[in-house]
């Protein structure tokens, strides 16, 4: 099996501006392609450091893969860095120049000199079409090693990496797939999904992965056999409570909600006051959500609440703005104000102000009006102020879901 290493180069990475999706990214195309990868590092912009890691990994790796720094300004060293260790010259490559001039043609920009610089290519090496940006990828092949640069910016490096470097790798080592499949959870902590699903156990060839994010947790089955790992998702099936699965692989809870109301045909708006619009900006991040999406209303004040959505003066008065009371108001308001199928209406305290003993800091009331009427939950949800909303704006979506 090809032993490949992948090196992310750039300062802004190991100071913590820039999360390395790169990474993630690759490490998936990899093991999807059943060549994985076998282990990544992060270092400086520095040349010197390229040369010396380059130094290692050619040595040690029969792949070595590497994103950043190809662009034209002074602190891209990369290119640089791989021409000396390769001992190879820089020579300007036409066809790497047709290609930037294109793409700012497009743009209809003008060249800065500084581009040009871009279409210089050590020799030997094979440029790689960059259709997204100026950069071009490198690649080089020395005595069944193979070599890779790509551009930081992901982008550019993930259609280059599919277009370009899996076809070659599929090419030139022999491929063991590595089957996966993930069960996509909300509203069940990882504790407790894991002690429920305690006799679900690995095989000799298969793995379990507990994957938790933001209030959802993912289960992650992965082997060399695609029947063995249907086995174990099935088994996780007949014990995790349907309610709390919204997808699979590589759904959202935003996606499986916009395919399902656009196979509907009901329309839905939305009433939001804690979360501030985040749900109606979910919905409408799918294009065609106008098909089933009225509307909304993002009613932040108790004003907001009467004008808007005939909210009573009284029912605040009483109830508060954060209690059942009010949703229940606030989601049958929107829905004939906006004459939908569905609605639904979220009010609670995202902190970190605010909270009370009775009412503490993460307290969402959401109600949606679906198949089974009016449904309204309360919700404790922990985390700073922007995991709080998200949390309940995903939630409502899925409450919705199951509600439909």
């Amino acid at each position: 099996m090809a032993k490949i290493i992948y090196v992310a180069i750039g300062n802004e990475i190991l100071i913590g501006k820039t999360i390395n999706t790169n990474e993630g990214f690759i490490g998936a195309q990899l093991t999807s392609a059943g060549i994985p990868l076998e282990t990544s590092i992060t270092i400086k912009d520095d040349k010197e450091i390229i040369i010396k890691t380059l130094e290692n990994c050619w040595k040690h790796y029969d792949v070595v893969i590497v994103s950043g720094g190809l662009g034209p300004t002074h602190d891209d060293v990369t290119k640089y860095a791989i021409a000396d260790f390769f001992k190879k010259e820089l020579i300007f490559d036409s066809s790497a120049w047709v290609n930037i001039q294109q793409m700012y043609e497009v743009k209809d920009l003008p060249i800065p000199e500084i581009v040009k610089t871009q279409a210089e290519i050590p020799q030997g090496f094979t440029p790689l079409p960059n259709k997204k940006g100026t950069a071009p990828g490198l690649y080089y092949s020395e005595n069944d090693k193979h070599f890779f640069a790509l551009p930081g910016v992901p982008s550019e490096m993930k259609g280059m990496f599919v277009e370009h470097v899996i076809p070659i790798l599929q090419k030139n080592f022999p491929a063991n797939p590595i089957f996966q499949k993930t069960i996509r959870t909300i509203g069940i902590p990882e504790s407790i999904l894991y002690t429920k699903t305690i006799g679900v156990q690995e095989t000799s060839i298969t793995k379990i992965a507990f994957l938790p994010k933001s209030g959802m947790v993912d289960i992650r089955v992965y082997g060399t056999s695609e029947q063995e790992v249907e086995k174990i998702i099935h088994k996780f099936l007949k014990i995790i409570p349907s309610q709390n699965i919204y997808g699979f692989g590589e759904d959202s809870i935003e996606k499986v909600f916009h395919r399902k109301m656009m196979s509907s045909g009901k329309t839905v708006s939305a009433a939001e006051s804690c979360t501030g619009g985040l749900i109606q900006s979910l919905i409408t991040n799918n294009a065609g959500s106008s098909e089933y999406f009225l509307g909304g209303v993002v009613s932040y004040s108790n004003e907001a609440k009467m004008k808007l959505l005939g909210v009573g003066r009284a029912t605040l008065d009483t109830f508060g703005a954060v209690s059942k009371e009010t949703v229940r108001e606030m989601v049958l308001g929107v829905q004939k104000l906006l004459g939908s199928d569905y609605a639904i209406a979220v009010s609670g305290i995202a902190g970190p102000d605010g909270g009370t003993e009775d009412k503490p800091i993460g307290l969402v009331y959401i109600g949606t009006f679906g198949n089974s009427g009016l449904v309204i939950t309360k919700n404790n949800f922990s985390g700073p102020r922007i995991e709080v909303k998200t949390k309940t704006a995903l939630t409502a979506l899925h409450q919705l879901d199951i509600n439909r």
